[in-house]
């Protein structure tokens, strides 16, 4: 907020939306991060500061050296699901198409208690949503909500309810495992985001400068993240999702952890990015990808309830800010049609972007996420079909959409004892003045798969062939 009142009226507008627009994909400082911005410089330089080998071709499309490079533009059958179920449902657990034939529950279910390993310790998620409702409706609804969410973040951090205004929500994690626990965290990042205010929706595609909240570097702030979480839990502004877990889930969870701070994916803090595939993240898909890496629920069933997705014409962002005519390529970069077809951008394909034709805030164009106005993409020996001609596909998991979620479970199984959801039985309880609801998952044994080998759709299992 200081750093708002530092600048002039113009930033103080442009900020916040940024904030925003890289709301549930969680890409902002303003966000994710916290209160302000962190120091960064907002460039866009072509190649990513995790040293993932990332090469850059004439035609602008990028070709990663890793062996999982493998998406084809396609559509792929979603089954039954549609845009409508990304709204937070708690009876969300019906099975998906591509399911395995039995949910964790289940295997207990059929008497598999024999081989049941002890229980170990616990993954705890913090869901923080924003502190005003963000609209979706539009880029301008988003950018006008966000503001508002803005303010009543700061009245949050003045009531000495919160120490950090997240305004378009967080999520924190940490896992109690003994020597194979990890320190309260999540992924954040950000910088100087309010120069790229006339890239529209650009500002969600760009890189920004990461860390992880469990370091008190000048981004990651794991000082004032410890304090906001003890805040949260006395005001009750915050929601815990516990799972209870064994010795291999938590080694399995551990190993995650380390792989990812060990190929520095953090150090990228990209709306596009998939946090398993070491490409870097925002908070909250940060926070999915450790359900997932483990199989504590799956994929297929919890992205429709977690995540929200959209395509972006052409003619809604640009890179007037950044040094090449394009945004780099991010795995997330798919989303399903009103049909529930899953539409996926060219693996490996930067996304085209105009360098001269500066977009609006507020202006008319922002009042729609696609429209006449945008063109079709012209890129050198990539051949585009359906609504990729024009528009560019991302998916982004939302801390608001999970919070959601998670009340939702608690009030359920508060007035009966337990709920089902996403595929696991749910127990409800109160700590200290936060709800927070319990999957007792100590028999679940963690999937096995290469972290970064899952499925290419994040509306399918992980694991799925």
């Amino acid at each position: 907020m200081f750093l708002l009142q530092r600048r002039s009226l113009v930033d103080r507008v442009i900020q916040p939306g940024v904030g925003l627009l890289l709301a549930s994909l969680a890409v902002t400082a303003t966000g994710c991060g916290g209160s302000s911005g962190a120091p960064g410089s907002g460039d866009d330089s072509g190649a990513r500061v995790d040293a993932r080998t990332t090469t850059v071709t004439d035609s602008g499309a990028s070709a990663s050296h890793r062996a999982d490079a493998r998406r084809d533009v396609d559509a792929a059958d979603a089954g039954s699901a549609v845009k409508d179920a990304g709204r937070p449902d708690v009876d969300a657990g019906r099975a998906p198409v591509d399911a395995k034939s039995t949910t964790p529950d289940a295997a207990l279910d059929a008497g598999a208690t024999d081989a049941c390993p002890d229980a170990a310790g616990a993954l705890i998620l913090y869901a923080i949503p924003p502190p005003a409702t963000l609209d979706w409706t539009s880029p301008n609804s988003l950018l006008n909500t966000a503001l508002e969410s803005s303010a009543a973040g700061e009245a949050l951090i003045y009531s000495g309810q919160a120490v950090l205004s997240h305004e378009i929500g967080h999520v924190n994690l940490e896992l109690d495992c003994g020597a194979t626990s990890i320190p309260l965290t999540g992924q954040t990042g950000g910088g100087a985001e309010w120069q790229s205010g006339a890239d529209g929706v650009g500002i969600m595609f760009r890189d920004y400068p990461g860390s992880l909240n469990e370091w008190d570097d000048a981004i990651g702030d794991n000082a004032d993240t410890v304090k906001d979480i003890a805040a949260r839990q006395a005001s009750g502004n915050l929601t815990q999702i516990k799972f209870v877990v064994n010795q291999a889930m938590c080694q399995r969870l551990k190993d995650f952890h380390d792989e990812y701070v060990a190929t520095m994916a953090y150090t990228s803090y990209d709306g596009l990015d998939r946090a398993r595939r070491f490409e870097g993240a925002g908070c909250a898909i940060f926070g999915a990808a450790f359900v997932d890496v483990g199989g504590l629920l799956r994929r297929s069933v919890f992205t429709p309830v977690w995540a929200r997705w959209e395509f972006v014409g052409s003619a809604r962002y640009a890179n007037t800010d950044g040094t090449n005519p394009f945004y780099l390529y991010g795995s997330n970069a798919q989303a399903l049609d009103s049909s529930g077809v899953s539409w996926m951008w060219p693996a490996g394909v930067n996304l085209p972007a105009s360098q001269s034709s500066p977009i609006v805030p507020e202006g008319s164009v922002m009042d729609s996420w696609t429209g006449p106005e945008d063109t079709p993409f012209s890129i050198p020996g990539v051949t585009l079909t359906g609504p990729l001609v024009s528009a560019v596909p991302f998916t982004l998991y939302d801390p608001a959409m999970i919070e959601a979620w998670a009340e939702g479970v608690w009030s359920l199984a508060n007035t009966a004892g337990s709920a089902a959801s996403l595929g696991g039985t749910w127990t409800a309880q109160t700590v200290k003045k936060i709800h927070q609801i319990t999957y007792d998952a100590h028999c679940v044994m963690p999937q096995t798969i290469a972290f970064d080998a899952d499925n290419d759709d994040l509306f399918k299992d992980s694991d799925a062939p």
